[in-house]
């Protein structure tokens, strides 16, 4: 924490800048700066008068000190995301918008979401076929609900990476959501071809199925839903009864994320793994037996 001498230096900074005396409040922030060298706040004042002067790499420069003393500092990693924006550098903008989203609340939360979607836009922009940017840009839309902007972007995104999985379950996941099920099944169906155990894509197109009058195609994709939903406990189960046992533990967590993601072969794998370091426990053999029943079935 500052001393007072530094407290009543950064209210004259303050005042300084508000009253648009960016010269004064630039030498104000560097004497913060000298005076309380691993206080970040002095460089985000620093970096915020330095990037209204157009200084945009001295900027950036000061807003990386900052973050190397305080990683999780929020308007610090906002400040910075913008100025990297500003220089052309869209990418590294991006990376550091979404790690502010993951600490960011209230106003600053809003502010990150805003900031990101005209990040989106802007590589849209400059590269019209990039998959990522479009994917990038439904995703702003659909969390302020603006379901028709995000499914042309969701298209656009699965146009360009049309074998990417991912983009065709956000596009199936979104048609869902706007009460189009039929079409949102031919979407979801091509996801299972990579991700044979993603339970999203089976219960959708099984709800579908049933609708249109398929029961037993329908049942058969609700059914593995069930089944792969029934994997979630045991999972847990056996990640209790290795808490100890620090690598078994870590291949159980990337069995979860994998398992998340529908992987089928590969999140067995991993549990087989977590086993081979712990064959004694029963939660690692119940959830392997199901899992192999899931394979057979």
């Amino acid at each position: 924490m500052p001393d007072a001498t530094t407290t009543a230096l950064v209210g004259q900074l303050q005042r300084a800048y508000r009253a648009g005396e960016r010269a004064t409040a630039l030498a104000l922030a560097d004497s913060v700066v000298l005076r309380a060298p691993a206080w970040p706040d002095g460089y985000v004042w620093k970096a915020v008068v330095l990037r209204e002067l157009g200084q945009l790499r001295a900027a950036e420069a000061a807003l990386r000190e900052a973050l190397r003393l305080q990683p999780d500092h929020v308007e610090a990693r906002l400040l910075l995301a913008r100025v990297l924006q500003q220089q052309g550098q869209l990418r590294e903008a991006l990376g550091q918008y979404r790690q502010a989203l993951h600490r960011a609340t209230g106003t600053l939360r809003a502010a990150a979401w805003l900031q990101l979607g005209h990040a989106y836009r802007e590589l849209g922009r400059l590269d019209s076929t990039l998959a990522e940017a479009w994917d990038g840009l439904r995703q702003v839309h659909e969390l302020e609900g603006r379901l028709p902007e995000a499914l042309a972007a969701a298209r656009k995104a699965q146009q360009q990476a049309p074998d990417n999985p991912d983009y065709r379950l956000a596009l199936g996941t979104l048609l869902v959501r706007m009460g189009r099920p039929d079409e949102a099944a031919t979407w979801l169906e091509g996801v299972l071809k990579a991700r044979p155990w993603h339970a999203v894509a089976h219960y959708h197109p099984g709800r579908a199925l049933l609708a249109r009058g398929d029961t037993a195609a329908g049942r058969c994709h609700l059914d593995r839903a069930e089944q792969l939903r029934r994997l979630e406990p045991l999972l847990t189960q056996a990640e209790v009864e290795v808490a100890r046992q620090a690598d078994a533990l870590a291949l159980l967590k990337l069995a979860r994320r994998l398992l998340q993601e529908g992987y089928a072969e590969q999140t067995r794998q991993a549990v087989e793994a977590a086993r081979a370091l712990q064959p004694e426990s029963p939660a690692l053999e119940r959830l392997l037996r199901a899992m192999n029943e899931l394979a057979c079935s």
